[in-house]
């Protein structure tokens, strides 16, 4: 990747544990951050909303998101105890091609980590969902010559980690072990590929599962189209 910088990245962190490493991390990198704390999950969508729409996607080579929240199976809650959630499927879908075509082509990247209450009457199939930003496609295909050619779903890596919200009442200033460990393999490994790093983080992640109990786990979900290796860092 060339661009300075390489690109945005949103951090998202409804429990307020992580964001200050991460966002030394990610500036590190040569990231612009944005940094965002205890957000409802109103505040959540509108955020998501005007940073799919900045122009300045158009000048840069990437997108990283990280977001951490208590949730359900399939969505965030924010700091709503009253709230139905938010679908996480919602949330890719408002960065893909057709609803965000500034990234169309570039690599679209997210690490999520959603503190799980699978008793919560919340968690069920009456979800919020929203429609993705309104951008003018046209104007946008006319700045990427070629881009129709492209799947919206292209180059996205979707790395979700799970566990279980007792985590957050045993002790609720640690950090998350996921984020944790993502934050030090993107310090010390610039120049290695992100997908290699990632299947180092799986393993950092299986070694304190089998030490921990049940409710200690952690259990990390990967999918990617991407098309190309990924390395978070200036060539």
């Amino acid at each position: 990747m060339q661009s300075k910088p390489l690109g945005i990245c949103l951090i998202i962190d409804c429990i307020g544990n992580d964001a200050a490493f991460l966002r030394d991390t990610f500036t590190s990198l040569g990231y612009e951050v944005q940094s965002f704390l205890y957000l409802s999950v109103d505040g959540i969508i509108q955020v998501l909303r005007r940073v799919a729409c900045m122009p300045q996607h158009r000048d840069y080579d990437s997108f990283v998101c990280v977001l951490v929240s208590r949730g359900g199976s399939h969505s965030v809650f924010g700091v709503d105890r009253t709230h139905s959630g938010f679908p996480l499927d919602q949330i890719r879908r408002m960065f893909m091609g057709d609803a965000c075509p500034f990234l169309l082509g570039k690599p679209k990247v997210f690490f999520i980590q959603n503190y799980v209450d699978s008793e919560d009457p919340l968690d069920n199939s009456s979800l919020l969902e929203v429609d993705g930003p309104a951008v003018n496609n046209l104007e946008s295909k006319a700045k990427q010559p070629g881009s129709s050619t492209l799947h919206r779903e292209a180059d996205f890596l979707w790395s979700l980690c799970k566990a279980d919200v007792s985590l957050l009442e045993r002790s609720s200033s640690s950090p998350s072990l996921y984020l944790q460990c993502l934050s030090q393999k993107l310090g010390k490994e610039r120049r290695r590929p992100l997908l290699e790093l990632h299947i180092e983080l799986n393993g950092s992640v299986y070694d304190w599962n089998s030490r921990a109990s049940t409710k200690e786990r952690y259990s990390v979900w990967l999918q990617h189209t991407l098309r190309k290796k990924l390395i978070l860092s200036w060539e």
